[in-house]
């Protein structure tokens, strides 16, 4: 469909990252909610059934890449069960992609007939066009973990402390953990420092937390490759309502506007 399906609720985010050439290596989270709706059979105990989640690429040529399909077969406890239906499912997965804008299309089918799908918009860029490139951000939470979450591939499982999440909305004891790849494309440079700073900023522009790391260019041993940075975030005692999350990465060997970095919005509830 070119427009959302609302039967099945869903959420997604991508997330790129520098991968073998052209391509880069896409991480995908998809959330899947309204598990109360779903057509389950009970048998010994276990609640049954079944959700396939596709899902594609479509370039500005209308041109489908890296297409998929994934088949998540329910067998649940009735704690599962209920943990599910309060928090959803979640599906971990990866495509790749070379550099260009993208739709991402998403749809999901239970066995009982419902169904849902979702877009969202996607830009990949080419990782050694810059001086310094940033790929995407991922987040992933404390509370993300009591999500049942299946991983047919999951590029981040390295490096994030926990799944990778579509949610944007957290409680005010959670703790948010990110992920984010910076890379240098300098050839002929005297050994220098990049600085990764994070700001956590209500929506009125005040600063309630910021860290900045130093990163020596000789972790790159000479090769074009990226500096990984995990951050984690603390939101104890912060108040209910927006904030914005940015991530920052500026090389001392390019000038000062030649900084990059990337926003993510959340609610804290």
């Amino acid at each position: 469909s070119p427009m959302p399906v609302p039967g099945i609720p869903l959420q997604v985010f991508a997330a790129p990252y520098k991968g073998e050439a052209p391509n880069a290596r896409v991480a995908i989270a998809i959330e899947i909610g309204g598990v109360q709706g779903f057509a389950l059979t009970e048998s010994d105990g276990n609640f049954n059934g079944r959700v396939d989640v596709a899902f594609t690429a479509t370039d500005v040529e209308a041109k489908s890449r890296g297409a998929a399909t994934h088949t998540v077969t329910l067998a649940m406890k009735a704690d599962t069960l209920q943990r599910a239906r309060e928090r959803g499912l979640r599906l971990l997965a990866q495509i790749d992609l070379p550099p260009g804008r993208y739709q991402l299309r998403v749809a999901a089918a239970e066995s009982g007939g419902k169904s849902g799908s979702v877009i969202a918009d996607l830009e990949v860029p080419d990782f050694t066009g810059r001086p310094l490139v940033m790929s995407g951000l991922a987040l992933t939470s404390a509370s993300a973990t009591q999500t049942t979450t299946v991983r047919p591939g999951d590029p981040l499982a390295q490096f994030l402390p926990g799944p990778a999440t579509a949610v944007r909305e957290f409680a005010s004891d959670d703790q948010i953990g990110l992920f984010a790849e910076f890379y240098e494309n300098l050839r002929n440079v005297p050994p220098h420092k990049v600085d990764i700073t994070t700001t956590l900023r209500t929506d009125e522009g005040r600063v309630v937390f910021q860290d900045t790391e130093e990163r020596e260019s000789a972790e790159l041993q000479g090769s074009a490759g990226g500096y990984g940075y995990m951050g984690v975030l603390s939101l104890r005692d912060l108040a209910p309502g927006l904030y914005v999350i940015r991530v920052e990465g500026r090389s001392r060997a390019t000038p000062v506007d030649a900084a990059v970095g990337r926003d993510i919005q959340i609610r804290i509830r």
